[in-house]
């Protein structure tokens, strides 16, 4: 190695925390567990590094989002021990939490071996934190703060003379048929049912923007509430939407099908994630750079709202390297590390209020080509985002699936939008006093 390389790579290993001569945890190996988030990815490449510091080895075990979610939660409830370090999407922190299945973070903040300059704890978002804990205490920490925008091209407003992107449903479906076409649908939404990566998400910004909830009064009274008039209407406007003003087989799109439409510009218009941004504007890949605006999605009568989740990592209850599990903690969620993924990746969903005011990545990001800054649109739907978006509750990936169901069964014409809730409210209903929450 040259001198020079030699003087890049201790730099960068300084900033870590630790040096090269200290390797202070020599043969231990760390078994991550999650899904290729786009955090995961642009960390894989800098995690050498942090090996080569610390002496540790970190292996990762990467799946499909919802099959992973499915086998942590298998693994985790059996006590398998085969993890250290876990992903967490925020709709699953109680479940986590109440099964004892991950360790407060905050257990680790006064440790002799903790860093709390490196981990800077008060820069990560509150909302992202809120997310991560429970019953007031904090368990896990943020990687990933996701909230969905509207995204249009600009291009096809402008032909149809529309000046500016509808801020509620009503304003959408009577833009609509101004701007869709056979060879250019307006819009393509979400249709598969997995929950967490699907319909849902989606679906939900409609269900609250109508002011509908799932339950009479949660925590306190949690008799299922989806088949409200609100909730109806909600389904209502998500199937026409979806049905009359999207491409064909839209009801089965997962979110690769509506990034690439996006992308590739072969619909006019897409509500989604908003940390999506990095992908749909790739560099070698997008059709649409230049041509994209960037806005808050519409409303019902309760206004925008925005779906909201965040991600982030835990260190699990049962492993026998917490120390280590909880100093891979601390680097990875570094603001150095975190901005380094930002610049090098398509990571934008940054979860450290720094970052948002960083010149580096506010160059990188926002985008503005005259349909409004990508960064403020961004930043005003996380603002406007319920942090109920996915309800705080252990049952909630069962419910979900139930809704997810209801969904798509609306979608594709099964059943009208009011049988469809009201069987899933019969479904939630009597899963809820089988295990005890309902009388």
């Amino acid at each position: 190695m040259t001198r020079i390389l030699f003087v890049i790579l201790l730099c960068a290993l300084m900033a870590t925390g630790v040096t090269a001569q200290d390797r202070p945890y020599e043969g231990v190996t760390l078994n991550f567990f999650y899904f290729p988030l786009t955090y995961i990815v642009g960390l894989q490449p800098l995690v050498p590094e942090f090996e080569e510091a610390t002496g540790m080895t970190v292996e990762f075990e990467l799946l499909e989002e919802q099959a992973s979610v499915q086998k942590a939660q298998l693994e985790l409830a059996a006590g398998a021990g085969n993890f250290d370090v876990v992903g967490i999407q925020s709709g699953n922190m109680p479940l986590y939490a109440q099964g004892g299945w991950v360790t407060p973070v905050e257990d680790f903040y006064d440790a002799d071996y903790a860093d709390a300059d490196l981990l800077g704890v008060d820069d990560f978002v509150g909302s992202t934190m809120d997310a991560l804990a429970f019953g007031g205490t904090q368990y896990c920490l943020p990687m990933f703060a996701a909230t969905t925008i509207l995204y249009y091209r600009i291009d096809k407003f402008e032909e149809a003379g529309i000046e500016s992107p509808p801020a509620t449903y009503d304003e959408l479906l009577e833009i609509a048929p101004s701007l869709h076409s056979d060879e250019v649908p307006m819009i393509a939404l979400r249709g598969n049912p997995p929950a967490a990566p699907g319909n849902v998400w989606i679906f939900n910004s409609f269900f609250h923007g109508e002011g509908a909830s799932y339950f009479a009064d949660f925590p306190d009274d949690l008799t299922p509430t989806v088949n409200s008039p609100e909730a109806i209407r909600a389904l209502t406007n998500f199937v026409t939407v979806k049905n009359n003003y999207g491409p064909e087989g839209v009801a089965a799109f997962v979110y690769d099908d509506v990034v690439t439409s996006m992308q590739q510009g072969t619909v006019v218009m897409v509500i989604d994630g908003a940390p999506l941004a990095g992908r749909i504007l790739h560099p070698d890949q997008s059709k649409v750079a230049g041509n994209l605006g960037f806005a808050v999605m519409p409303g019902g009568a309760a206004g925008p709202k925005p779906g909201f989740a965040a991600h982030g990592l835990c260190v699990v209850a049962n492993s026998d390297k917490q120390e280590a599990a909880y100093k891979f903690l601390e680097w990875a969620l570094s603001f150095d590390t975190m901005k380094r993924i930002a610049l090098d990746s398509p990571h934008v969903a940054v979860s450290r209020n720094s970052l948002w005011e960083d010149a580096d990545f506010i160059a990188k990001y926002d985008y503005d080509y005259g349909g409004g800054s990508f960064i403020k649109a961004y930043q005003d739907s996380l603002n406007a985002a319920p942090a109920d978006h996915f309800p705080p509750f252990a049952a909630w990936p069962l419910l979900s699936e139930i809704m997810g169901q209801a969904i798509q069964e609306a979608e594709i014409g099964i059943k009208t939008p009011e049988q469809a809730l009201n069987d899933a409210n019969d479904l939630m209903t009597q899963y809820l006093e089988d295990e005890g929450y309902l009388p």
